[in-house]
């Protein structure tokens, strides 16, 4: 398709990304020498505001303010400056997405952020705004109190590496602006705002932490937390400051994180975290406490596996992009430039590599990290070099090299190619006409290719007796294997079980998490109980399906089949309680120090003498007891009815 590009100073405006009531942001790039290419993305007001000087103050002040952070967690500001009557400021481009476009896509393939994976980016967020609260004037030292005020989903951005920015400090507070905030004039979305920034009083950084307590619970709960039909209604709300405990709503929720979002959702002020930094604190002990085998590693590859459709396009865009050349300033200061992304059209300045074929253009883009190639077995043994021949001169003498596509034979200051055939024994001859020499380089030539034919044979040999060998055990020398054993099926079957087993364990192992609402539900994987209690982590083939049981006492178990079809895969399993339970209390004779204690097939813990296991009411339950030591065992189907508590003596025999 046709695109138009902007040519706007020394960048060119690509593609526009958002637009607002006076601002536009657009993905462009800047051209330095020898035709170095960096994507920024470039905000800038519309041409109608230009002459709005509230507006061109309110924009400047947000270039004072940026100019000043630099943090990983921030997106940073590389420009400022005027073009064409038009304010603009070029900051840093993030691959990626806001978290509501994310929150957004999700939505339409059921999925949701894990526990851990909502931690980690709240506490990068928190780490970002403890920089910019902190943050000093480069120019006078002095502190700059910033307030962003506008902390909400919009201005997060998480990109599909897994980096999390905080954007737009548009409507930020410092007190180097030029004119205070008019009484009750509110600022930012309505749904994120503090309770005395609803009411229009005064504010500091403890409004940004009470607006990420907003983004943290609306995660967990997979909610809004303010929301309502009218504006007037959700101020009303936030002044009142009412938050539905999370944990009623997502009962994984652990007791230790609803502290955290209750102190960031405290309606004082002096009860609310202090500091950003404090928040990011409490965030990271316990996503180190509670989850400590998570990785921003594992963060990228959800992203680009939940946006790779997204991601592989931006990636194609950007290297159509990067082919686009500035053109010189010009009263036109439009570029047209044809661009299909099917079938990509080369501009004039773009030219293709040599081994592509005429009119052809690859474009290979691979997602997949962590990949080790040995190419040890593909290197060629170097060649011995030829005896010189006294008497010979250097032009004498004829260089040859063997390459994929035939036979090079160079002489002085020439290079001549062959055309080259393959040989029964799998070896290239030259079927060129041989360069001329003497007769002693024949006589030498003729014993040299006998040596070499001759060691060719004996290896041969040696190797073929050898794998018999291996395959033939018992036997040895050249009698092993020299009788050829019929094919049977056994052999045929033995056969494919074989190539089944090899290719099993040439199979990728994906790394799977799995939670149950509520945890500690013991895990069964395959009929194989494995001793282990949600959340926890298991390494498994990628792509096959496996039966998942999860087992919690008072609740009912959950029997299901996930299949792992990317790395970092997660699965949570919510238990349903039991509709009528009964207690059980269980004594075992001649158990010994440790027994074994199965309930519906599932081993249990084994509780003091006196204390019950709920069980299912009204249902038989199969019940095992066993002596590790003296193997001696007992078993039985006992049935409780509703709520009441029965004692069951096993002995072992």
């Amino acid at each position: 398709m046709s695109q138009a590009v902007e040519q706007f100073g020394k960048y060119i405006l690509l593609e526009r990304l958002a637009a607002g009531g006076m601002a536009e942001v657009y993905l462009s790039k800047s051209t330095g020498a020898v035709g170095v290419n960096k994507f920024v993305a470039i905000k800038r007001i519309l041409p109608q505001y230009s002459d709005h000087q509230d507006f061109i103050e309110m924009f400047k002040e947000e270039a004072k303010i940026a100019v000043n952070l630099n943090h990983g967690n921030v997106v940073s500001i590389y420009d400022f400056g005027v073009e064409r009557a038009q304010f603009f400021l070029v900051m840093e481009y993030v691959e990626g997405r806001n978290l509501r476009q994310i929150l957004n896509e999700l939505k339409k393939t059921n999925t949701q952020f894990t526990i851990e994976q909502i931690v980690y980016m709240i506490k990068e967020v928190a780490a970002g705004l403890d920089h910019a609260h902190r943050c000093i004037d480069g120019t006078t030292g002095k502190p700059l109190n910033i307030v962003h005020r506008d902390m909400s989903p919009q201005n997060i951005m998480v990109s599909f590496e897994g980096e999390v920015k905080i954007i737009d400090f548009g409507i930020a507070k410092a007190e180097t602006q030029m004119e205070a905030t008019k009484a009750g004039t509110l600022k930012g979305k309505y749904g994120y705002m503090s309770p005395e920034q609803a009411d229009g009083q005064s504010i500091d950084p403890r409004t940004d932490i009470f607006s990420m307590g907003i983004v943290l619970w609306e995660l967990l709960a997979n909610d809004r937390l303010f929301t309502s039909n009218s504006e007037a209604a959700i101020l009303r709300k936030i002044r009142e400051c009412q938050v539905p405990s999370i944990r009623k709503i997502n009962p994984s929720v652990p007791p230790e994180l609803e502290r955290i979002v209750n102190k960031a959702l405290a309606k004082d002020k002096s009860l609310r975290y202090q500091t950003a930094a404090a928040f990011h604190r409490d965030l990271n002990r316990f996503l180190n406490t509670q989850y400590p085998e998570f990785s921003p590693h594992d963060f990228s590859v959800f992203m680009k596996n939940a946006f790779s459709a997204a991601f592989l396009e931006q990636r194609r865009k950007l290297v159509e992009f990067a082919k686009i050349q500035s053109q010189p300033s010009s009263e036109d200061k439009t570029i047209v430039t044809q661009t299909d992304m099917r079938t990509p059209q080369r501009p004039p300045a773009y030219a293709p590599p040599a081994e592509a074929a005429e009119g052809e253009e690859r474009l290979d883009l691979d997602t997949s990290t962590d990949i080790r190639v040995n190419l040890d077995n593909l290197k060629t043994p170097p060649k011995p070099s030829m005896p010189k021949v006294p008497g010979a001169t250097d032009t004498n003498i004829t260089q040859t090299r063997t390459s994929a596509t035939g036979t090079f034979a160079s002489g002085p200051g020439t290079m001549t190619r062959t055309p080259s055939s393959v040989s029964p024994m799998g070896t290239r001859t030259s079927i060129g006409r041989p360069a001329p020499s003497s007769s002693m380089e024949d006589i030498t030539g003729i014993a040299m290719k006998a040596v070499g034919a001759l060691l060719v044979v004996v290896g041969l040999w040696w190797g073929y007796t050898n794998f018999v060998a291996k395959k033939s055990p018992g036997k040895s020398g050249a009698t092993a294997g020299l009788t050829p054993k019929p094919a049977t099926a056994g052999n045929a079957q033995a056969a494919g079980t074989l190539q089944q087993t090899e290719l099993a364990a040439t199979s990728p192992e994906y790394t799977v998490t799995i939670y149950s609402n509520p945890g500690g539900a013991r895990v069964v994987i395959d009929g194989n109980d494995t001793g282990e209690f949600t959340p926890v982590r298991k390494t498994v083939k990628a792509n096959t399906p496996y039966s998942l049981r999860l087992v919690k006492e008072g609740y009912t178990d959950l029997v299901t089949t996930i299949t792992p079809t990317y790395e970092a895969y997660s699965f949570t399993g919510t238990l349903q309680r039991l509709p009528r339970v009964a207690s059980l209390i269980i004594n075992i004779v001649n158990g010994g120090a440790n027994p074994e204690l199965r309930i519906a097939g599932v081993p249990v813990s084994i509780k003091p003498s006196g204390d019950a296991y709920l069980i299912q009411a009204e249902v038989g339950v199969k019940i095992q007891a066993r002596n590790k030591t003296t193997g001696l065992s007992a078993e039985t189907t006992i049935t409780v009815p509703a709520d009441q508590r029965k004692i069951v003596d096993l002995y072992l025999k």
